[in-house]
């Protein structure tokens, strides 16, 4: 990995719903300096307040060093959202968010209650391509919620927010509907297929996590592909790749939104 990379955390939000395992998805507001328009997993940078944060605030994390990337997602995941995963538990009655850096934990102690990453399942670590100027090296997450959440997207921030099953998603995308970053595509296809979220949650945890850090390719036909480690021609690539940034930065915003290459998460931190 080369240059500056951000800190951030993805937490993907499952449930159960009638038609199989649903994911919350976000779609961020337009004029978005950083992935404006895309339809993402709640999630932004890791900030002070997230690295400041002890057990008297945070619940269920026994590694110190995962501690700030699980304050981050559910910081996210409350602030986004409105989604709070406390111990004991928070019955939403209106949506309500004190601002400010650290709000959220103080709000829920406040309450007599913390944030419990204790559910939290670290499955994928997708490093944004060394090439690009702005980079985000992503933990993501997975954590089963009750099927009742409803969502109360911050409407500075989001444009929405919907509870749908993953093989939705994708399709949305594979129509044009949706535009979904490359690392959220990848997210959702192995989040399609399971039969509940406990079983998907489960799953994940057995993952033997490998960070993932795409390089980038000019095809043929002149456009910006990403390729993955394992894939073909990845190893015949290097981490530098000037002419698909060059292409990417005069085609701004409307680069297809299947080559865009950044790191899934709903915030620009």
């Amino acid at each position: 990995m080369t240059g500056h990379t951000r800190q951030a955390a993805t937490v993907c939000a499952l449930r159960d719903g009638e038609n199989g395992v649903e994911v919350l998805m976000c779609r961020r507001v337009s004029s978005a300096r950083f992935m404006g328009g895309a339809w993402v997993f709640p999630g932004g940078a890791v900030d002070a307040a997230d690295a400041a944060v002890g057990p008297e605030l945070l619940a269920g994390v026994a590694d110190d060093t995962m501690r700030p990337w699980v304050a981050a997602a559910l910081r996210e995941l409350a602030e986004e959202v409105q989604v709070w995963i406390t111990d004991p538990p928070t019955i939403l009655e209106r949506p309500e968010l004190p601002a400010g850096h650290g709000a959220v934990f103080a709000a829920a102690a406040r309450a007599g209650r913390r944030l419990d990453g204790s559910g939290l399942v670290y499955f994928a670590n997708w490093v944004t391509p060394a090439a690009l100027p702005r980079r985000f090296d992503t933990r993501f997450f997975a954590v089963a919620v009750d099927a009742g959440v409803t969502p109360h997207p911050d409407p500075v921030e989001l444009a929405g927010a919907e509870w749908l099953t993953p093989e939705d998603a994708l399709a949305r995308a594979a129509s044009g509907e949706w535009h979904l970053p490359f690392p959220t595509v990848r997210t959702l296809q192995r989040l399609s297929g399971w039969r509940s979220a406990a079983d998907a949650v489960e799953g994940l945890r057995h993952t033997d996590v490998v960070p993932i850090q795409p390089r980038l390719r000019v095809s043929d036909g002149g456009q910006v592909e990403i390729v993955v480690p394992g894939e073909d021609g990845f190893d015949d690539l290097s981490d530098e790749a000037p002419d698909a940034v060059a292409l990417l930065a005069a085609a701004g915003s409307a680069a297809s939104p299947e080559t865009r290459p950044a790191v899934g998460g709903s915030d620009e931190g």
